[in-house]
């Protein structure tokens, strides 16, 4: 049956919410010969400081009603067969060899001709996981290596050592999509049975929906979407077990939270009231408004008591499900933004990765700010529109990650910090399109493989920063592992 909505929206004051546009990066190639680069790494600089309360601004509320735009033109139907990237991965792992130290460039296409910039730089001793056959240009042999580009293979060495298969987890739940249009669920196991859940086809496109930060709850059971070809206005839980879908009247499925709690968005309210954001749980018969103000800009605390908040009029916030308050010192210039907002696992400290400028990380409880600089990108890519979900995480309490695109062949990739030890490596993995904690001290991402002619699809990694190894696990987007 259809959710309701229960609880008692008033009026007050919400940021209002900003419509980002996708991000399209162009296509740059690569003039450079493969094995010596041009410049250093850039380490990062950790720097500490407190600031002080700002005292916020607050202006008049002013209702805003929302008017969702027309549905789009539907597909004919689903697809016939079963989404083929589904199962284990098979690549072959190398790490590079320059033979001189020097990193090695990986291309967009193979050869250096018609090429002036490379992709990417992965250092010597770099794991990379090869993919596909060996292609012949400008005297050197080829390869494609899985989310970071073509190299050439004489600068590589066996891996025989490198970690495969699931680390450990038992299953994966992932997401396929064939064309942007249709969607499927499939459960994948180590030993490479799959099995397609929640009815097949879904309509909604997973790469690009308007669902953030991705459709599959943390535990995998249930996917929370938008019918983009009906309209965007309102959405629906699909459990996986079972097949059944349930309606959430207009609520959008905004973000998933601990114990499969979801963050919704509320139209029927307006874009400069509290209660604009509600959630609901399972079985998602009702939706409860949030009785606060509420930005856009949120994460869910680990215990799923409620969110941290920010906006440019009432700063960084705690609110509770229950509508308690509690703000946050967190001095910003008039053009500064935290930018995505993630709580540790303790939900002690919050991680901020804006579009450009320093990394910060909050203490929740003191208002201390670390900081943590960065270069400055060429492009703002990846977090404005051009990536489905969130590209930075927690990896555990003292770890970190962000994935950055547009700072050069040496810097682009995600970067790992540990907060106690200041210690930080980059991993050259392009068109991040999600990442998240997996538990156990990994870190889960997905990257979009760009091999046109090799058809690869998307590709669900774990990352283990304590080995400083990362390795292609299974096909298909943003995986809850278990």
């Amino acid at each position: 049956m259809p959710t309701t909505i229960r609880g008692k929206i008033r009026a007050g004051v919400l940021a209002g919410a900003v419509t980002a546009g996708l991000a399209a990066a162009a296509l740059a190639a690569g003039t450079r010969a493969e094995g010596p680069g041009a410049e250093g790494t850039a380490t990062p600089t950790v720097t500490q400081s407190v600031t002080a309360t700002p005292t916020p601004f607050i202006p008049e509320p002013t209702p805003t009603p929302w008017t969702p735009p027309p549905p789009l033109p539907r597909p004919a139907g689903p697809p016939a067969h079963d989404w083929a990237g589904f199962g284990p991965v098979d690549a072959e792992p190398v790490r590079v060899h320059t033979g001189d130290g020097d990193c090695l460039n990986l291309r967009w296409l193979p050869g250096t001709s018609q090429q002036p910039e490379p992709r990417s730089c992965a250092p010597e001793g770099t794991l990379l996981w090869l993919s596909g056959a060996a292609v012949e240009a400008d005297g050197e042999t080829w390869r494609y290596a899985l989310g970071m580009g073509w190299v050439a293979v004489r600068y590589t060495v066996p891996a025989p050592e490198a970690p495969r298969g699931f680390g450990p987890f038992r299953a994966a739940t992932v997401l396929g999509t064939d064309d942007g249009s249709w969607t499927q669920a499939a459960e994948v196991t180590p030993d490479g049975r799959v099995q397609v859940r929640g009815g097949g086809w879904l309509p909604f496109n997973a790469a690009w929906a308007a669902v953030r930060p991705s459709p599959l709850a943390p535990s995998g059971r249930y996917i929370a979407f938008q019918d983009h070809f009906a309209g965007p206005a309102g959405g629906e839980v699909v459990d996986l077990a079972t097949g059944g879908r349930v309606p959430l009247g207009k609520a959008m499925p905004l973000l998933w939270g601990p114990g499969d709690r979801l963050a919704v968005r509320l139209p029927d309210a307006c874009d400069a009231c509290p209660g604009a954001i509600g959630w609901t749980a399972p079985p998602f018969d009702e939706v409860t408004p949030v009785p606060a103000a509420v930005a856009w800009n949120l994460a869910w605390l680990p215990d799923g008591s409620g969110f941290v908040t920010w906006s440019a009029e009432l700063g960084l916030r705690v609110v509770g499900l229950d509508g308690s308050e509690r703000a946050i010192p967190l001095a910003l210039g008039s053009d500064d933004w935290p930018g995505e907002l993630s709580v540790s696992p303790s939900g002690r400290r919050v991680l901020a990765v804006p579009f450009a400028g320093p990394v910060r990380v909050i203490d929740l409880q003191t208002g201390e700010v670390r900081r943590i600089e960065r270069p400055q990108p060429a492009i703002v890519g990846g977090r404005c529109g051009g990536a489905p979900g969130p590209t930075s995480a927690w990896v555990d309490d003292e770890t970190i990650a962000w994935h950055e695109e547009g700072l050069g062949p040496r810097r682009n990739g995600i970067w790992v910090v540990n907060l106690r030890t200041g210690a930080q490596q980059v991993y050259p993995f392009m068109a991040v399109l999600e990442m998240r904690p997996a538990g156990g001290g990994l870190l889960a991402f997905t990257v979009q493989g760009y091999a046109p002619k090799e058809g690869l699809g998307p590709v669900s990694w774990l990352l283990d920063p304590g080995r400083g190894l990362a390795w292609p696990a299974a096909g298909g987007m943003f995986a809850a592992w278990r």
